[in-house]
């Protein structure tokens, strides 16, 4: 590096507005975020008690007897009145059927109603190995409590296009559940707006960041992220990386195939996807809730709920 690049390199870090380093630094969150709700229903996901959540086992059952009571609780209407909340399907993996049961509710908007948003986050992880439980705390525990908590401000505070909550099953086996909802989604899928994907929101593992995408992919969201990086109640950074979590050796995986998202935009349905970046927890026994910072958190979630309000105005 030359003494003329060094110096300006200085008066670049010298001269740099410090909010963004108190931004990295420093999280808050609205009063919209019941965290003592919040807190309870993340550490009750990523308990031992659930054994991991892995799909077709008794610890997938009571999450999803949980997410069915939590929705009735904040008021979530069913698409199905017999089968209430819960969407079974099937699928193949290596010549064997599968049997996945995402957990479905919705609020109807106040506006457009015939316009849906779909809210998801996948509750099912990797179950047990041995004596290990893998309790995956932040994958994805954190967004479906996450989606519980946005369910029960939008409540409050209807949204003005109606919104689905996707709990999805076998996201880990490969998109599983996120496939069969696009695959038959319980209203034409032509009235679907918008994807908000929630996958890993609590670990920042000392890089204080949160990271949103889909903007380069469709063009009209480049405002909205701008307006929620001012919003924010963290550091909110556009993009991820091009090594994703879950690629093998270095190997560069887009986001756009990383999560429950990648069904949406598949179907040519605009996706935002928020989450953290890898970090050394991601599918190991080691991913639980006391690895995690509240209050980054809580801004985590808040600021998906901004994010939410904001692609829910645009018409």
């Amino acid at each position: 590096m030359t003494t003329r690049v060094f110096k300006l390199c200085c008066w670049l870090l010298l001269c740099a507005p410090t909010s963004y380093a108190k931004e990295c630094d420093q999280y808050h969150h609205s009063n919209r975020i019941k965290s003592v709700q919040l807190w309870a229903d993340f550490n009750f996901l990523a308990s031992d008690y659930l054994e991991g959540r892995k799909t077709q086992t008794h610890g997938a059952q009571l999450a999803r007897e949980y997410i069915q009571k939590r929705f009735s609780q904040i008021g979530l209407l069913r698409f199905d009145i017999n089968s209430g909340f819960l969407s079974p399907f099937v699928y193949q993996k290596h010549f064997t059927k599968v049997e996945g049961v995402n957990v479905v509710g919705y609020l109807p908007g106040s506006k457009s109603p015939e316009s849906y948003i779909v809210v998801t986050a996948h509750y099912d992880h990797l179950g047990k190995q041995g004596r290990k439980i893998f309790n995956g705390a932040d994958d994805n525990a954190s967004g479906v409590a996450a989606i519980l908590s946005i369910a029960a401000a939008l409540s409050i505070n209807r949204p003005q296009h109606s919104v689905i909550f996707v709990a999805t099953d076998s996201e880990e086996k490969g998109l599983y559940g996120a496939k069969a909802f696009v695959q038959n989604p319980p209203i034409d899928l032509s009235k679907i707006k918008a994807n908000l994907n929630l996958d890993m929101l609590s670990q920042h593992r000392g890089k204080n960041r949160l990271y949103v995408s889909g903007s380069r992919h469709f063009p009209n969201y480049q405002t909205l992220i701008r307006q929620a990086k001012e919003q924010a109640g963290l550091c909110l950074v556009s993009g991820h990386r091009s090594v994703q979590r879950g690629s093998v050796a270095g190997q560069r995986q887009s986001w756009r195939k990383a999560s429950d998202h990648a069904a949406f935009t598949n179907a040519s349905i605009p996706a935002i996807f928020i989450g953290v970046s890898e970090h050394a927890y991601y599918h190991t026994e080691q991913d639980t809730v006391d690895k995690t910072r509240p209050e980054f958190f809580f801004a985590a979630v808040d600021t998906s709920l901004k994010i939410l309000r904001l692609v829910d105005e645009l018409e």
